[in-house]
This record gives structure tokens, sequence and C-alpha cells, in this order.
């Protein structure tokens, strides 16, 4: 049996203090925000007898155990030994769902750093529904790792103990309480195995979910967006910029004095129709970005917007 707790004298007088208050209250406010999180995603997925006291207790309750009636048993060792072969069972069904649960939390965490570390430069989400969906995805990799993380938790164990009153007993009833207590055990820990392999389901699902969406947004981004389209993009912009215009055309000269009229000269040919007419976009990119005022122009619109930003922050 286990010590009973000892109070000090001044257990009842003394109050916490207010750091150990606060957190305590932190403690609380952490453990009841993952657990309801882990409620949730378990329903979500179709766990309807699942309840917060489960996830709380990190076990189900679905089995109990009942001692084994031994009596008529005379070779007693044969049934201890198949009791421990059950038993190591379940701890080896322990090790293979962690082992699966090792493989996905290091690839979701590898799979979120690298959407926050290409996402901002790689991808230009425009429209509003692409990024909804983009933050689902990260949040729904951020939920399972929150989950793997609540089942590498330390949760409620059982183990076997030997007390002098277990040494006392006679040797035939010494092996049929070992036989009860690795039955009981093996109970335990199908119970919270139990209950961490459908933790395991509902972590694997949110993970393929919000694969799925991170592939469909870069299928939709790189499928909708083209080289064209960005140069067309690029020439608008520094149309609709006044300050790059001005620049330009740069500061006016001062008036000069009228000259004399020329010659009438030769006409010219007959312009084509608005219709027929031909840009050469391409080239007209190339001199743009081949002009060095250009050039010096968006890099101070670019230092300009960059202090702003940090102004901002």
């Amino acid at each position: 049996m286990p010590d009973e707790p000892r109070s000090s004298p001044q257990a009842g007088t003394t109050r916490p203090g207010l750091f150990q208050r606060l957190f305590d209250w932190f403690h609380g406010f952490r453990s009841a925000v993952v657990n309801w999180l882990a409620y949730i995603s378990l329903r979500l997925y179709g766990f309807e007898d699942v309840s917060i006291s489960d996830v709380k207790r990190g076990a189900y309750e679905g089995k109990q155990h009942k001692d084994r009636g031994l009596e008529n048993v005379h070779d007693t060792k044969m049934l201890l030994s198949a009791a421990k072969e059950c038993f190591d069972e379940s701890q080896e069904r322990r090790v293979a769902i962690t082992e699966k649960c090792k493989t996905l939390l290091t690839v979701s965490s590898i799979l979120l750093g690298l959407i926050g570390l290409l996402l901002p430069k790689s991808f230009a989400f425009d429209a509003t529904w692409m990024r909804l969906v983009c933050f689902v995805a990260v949040f729904g990799l951020f939920n399972v790792i929150i989950l793997l993380l609540t089942f590498f938790s330390v949760g409620q164990e059982s183990r076997l103990t030997l007390e002098q009153s277990d040494i006392d007993l006679p040797p035939q009833d010494f092996d049929k309480n070992r036989i009860n207590l690795y039955l009981r055990c093996q109970v335990a820990a199908d119970n919270r195995t139990d209950y961490l392999v459908d933790l395991y389901k509902v972590a694997r699902f949110f993970f393929l979910s919000a694969f799925s969406l991170v592939v469909v947004l870069f299928s939709v981004s790189f499928l909708s967006t083209s080289d064209h389209e960005e140069a067309n993009e690029l020439i608008r912009k520094l149309r609709s910029d006044s300050e790059l215009i001005e620049l330009l055309r740069g500061p006016a000269g001062a008036k000069g004095e009228r000259g004399e009229k020329g010659d009438r000269g030769k006409r010219g040919l007959q312009g084509v129709d608005g219709e027929d007419a031909v840009l050469d976009e391409e080239r007209l990119i190339e001199r743009l970005v081949s002009d060095p005022r250009i050039a010096e122009k968006l890099k101070e619109l670019t230092d300009a917007k960059e202090k702003s930003k940090q102004k901002e922050e």
C-alpha cells in the first residue's frame, strides 16, 4: 500500500503566493485547452463513446478485470506463464503504436516547418478562399502535433509490486495471486492502449486532410498563374506608379525660344488598325528591366516599404 501523505502543521494556515497561483492557473488553463481540443477532435472523427473524463484520464474504462477462480488449479506455473505472456503482448502492442506516432510526429513537424518557411515566398494567395484553406491546413497540422504530444504525456499505468503479504503466501497461492495481478495489469494497459490507438487514428486523419489541402493549394496556384500574367501585372503596376512616371520624365527644363517653322515633310504610310496592332511585350519588358532608373526606383520603393513595416512592428 502506498504511504499516506503527511500534512504539515502549517498546511491549513499558509496561502500560496501570487506566482504559485499564477502558475497553477496557467497549468489548469493549458491542460483544459489540450484536453478539450483532443476531445473535440475525437468526436469530429466519429468516436461517440468517448468522454472528457476519458481524455483527462488518458484511458478508457471499457474493460474491467475480474479475478479468476483458481481454487481447482494444480499446475499454477503454466497459468502464470500464460498470464505473463498476455501482459507482454499488451506491452508490445503499446510499443508498436508508439513507433507509428513517433514517425507521424516527425513528418508533421517537418511539413509544418516547410509551410512556414516556404509558403510566404513561393505562394501569393490573392483569393480569400485560398487563404482560408491555407489557414485550415496549418491549423490541422498544429492539431496533429498537439494530439501526438498528448499521446506521449504521462498517463495512468499499472505495474506489479511485491508486498510483504505476498511474500508470506505459500508458493501455490503466490502463483495464483501473481496470475490475477498480471491479468489486472493487462486490462489496465489495454484500456490505455485502446485510447492511444484512437488518438493516433484521429491524428493521422487530420494529417492526411491538412496534407491534401496543401497539395490542392499548390496545384491551383501553380496551374492558375503564368509568367505572361505576372509580366502583365508588373507592367500595370509600373504604369500606375505616379512617382516612377515622374522619375522617368525627369525635371522640366527651361522653355527655349520658338524656332523657325520648317518645311513640310512627306506624307507617311497609313497606320495599322487598332485590332491588328501587335505589341512586342517581351521587348518592352526587357527595356523596362534593363533601365537603371527603373531598377533604382524599384529599390527605393522596396526600401520604403520595408521601413514602413518595421515601424508598424
